[in-house]
C-alpha cells in the first residue's frame, strides 16, 4: 500500500541475509539463509505486522531493515533513498526517523544510567540540542509514555520490566521518528501490562501519524492492531495481505496453522471477533 503520492515510506526488494554455520557431522561449512528474496511495501500511517514461528526469519529482517546487520542482496528504500547502500557515517541521518524497540529493554538500556540519561542519550548521539533543552525534552518524553517526571533520577535497574518498556518508547520517539521497528517489544510483558503499553502505543500513532513495523509470534495480539499481515516461514514471506483477510480466509498451509493456534488458545468466535482492527 501506498499514500496519496504513491510512495510508501519503506520498500524492501529482494532482501536476503544469510550466515556460515558448521555443520558438525559432515565436517564442513553450511550456509543458514535466515531471509530469502523478501519484497515488502509500508505506507506511511500503517501497522504492518509480520508473523511467524520461532526461527522464521522476522528478528533478521528486522535487524536488516533498521540497518543494524548488512544484507547480502536486495535494497531497502527509505522514503526515496537506498539506505542498505549506505556507510554507517552516512546513515545518522535516518537514525531519526527510523527507530527499533527490542523485546529486551533490559538489554537495551544502559544499567548504569538514570532515567533521563537514559532517554536523552540519542540526542547526545545525535548532537542535537543544548544540555537544558535535552533535559526538558527527555522529562516531557517520560511524561508522554507516562512515568513521572520524578522518577528521572532513578536508575534504570529500579524500574519494572513494563517501565523499563516505556523507558525505551520514550527513548525511541525522543528524536521525533516517524517509522518504529517493534521486534517482540511487547513478549516479555505480562499481559495487563502489554495491554497498557500497546494502548500507548496506539495511542502515539495517531497522534503523531506514526507508521509500525510490528514483528510478533502471537497472531492474538496482532489481529487488535494491524492493518496489515505478512507471515514469514523459512525465511520467506508466503503470505500477505488486509490482517481481517489473512485471518478470517488464510490460504498458506503456515498461516493456517497460525490461525488454528490463536484460535484454539482463545476461541474461535473471540479470536475472530479481533480480525477486525
Amino acid at each position: 500500500m501506498t499514500d496519496a503520492s504513491g510512495n510508501p515510506i519503506l520498500r524492501v526488494r529482494g532482501l536476503s541475509k544469510h550466515y556460515a554455520a558448521r555443520d558438525v557431522p559432515m565436517r564442513r561449512r553450511a550456509v543458514v539463509h535466515a531471509i530469502r528474496n523478501v519484497d515488502l511495501d509500508i505506507a506511511p500511517g500503517n501497522i504492518v505486522a509480520v508473523v511467524g514461528e520461532s526461527g522464521s526469519g522476522k528478528s533478521t529482517l528486522a535487524r536488516c531493515i533498521a540497518r543494524l546487520e548488512h544484507s547480502d542482496e536486495g535494497q531497502i528504500w527509505f522514503r526515496s533513498t537506498d539506505i542498505s547502500a549506505l556507510k554507517p557515517n552516512q546513515l545518522r541521518p535516518f537514525r531519526r526517523e527510523m527507530q527499533l524497540i527490542l523485546q529486551d529493554s533490559a538489554g537495551a538500556l544502559n544499567p548504569r544510567f538514570t532515567a533521563l540519561e537514559a532517554v536523552e542519550e540519542p540526542l547526545v548521539i545525535q548532537h542535537t540540542k543544548n544540555a537544558d533543552e535535552r533535559r526538558r525534552e527527555a522529562l516531557r518524553m517520560m511524561e508522554l509514555v507516562g512515568l513521572p517526571a520524578d522518577w528521572a533520577v532513578r536508575r534504570v535497574t529500579q524500574f519494572s520490566g513494563g517501565q523499563r518498556q516505556r523507558l525505551a518508547i520514550a527513548r525511541a520517539l525522543i528524536l521525533r521518528p516517524k517509522f518504529l521497528i517493534l521486534d517482540e517489544a511487547l513478549s516479555g510483558l505480562d499481559l495487563s501490562t502489554q495491554a497498557q503499553v500497546l494502548n500507548l502505543l496506539l495511542e502515539l500513532q495517531e497522534a503523531y501519524g506514526l507508521t509500525y513495523l510490528f514483528i510478533s509470534h502471537d497472531l492474538t495480539l496482532i489481529a487488535q492492531i494491524a492493518d496489515e499481515i505478512a507471515v514469514m516461514h523459512a525465511g520467506e514471506i508466503v503470505e500477505r495481505g488486509a490482517a481481517v483477510d489473512i485471518l478470517s480466509r488464510p490460504k498458506h498451509a503456515q498461516t493456517i496453522a497460525l490461525v488454528n493456534a490463536a484460535a484454539s488458545l482463545v476461541g474461535v468466535r473471540a479470536f475472530a471477533a479481533t480480525g477486525a482492527k
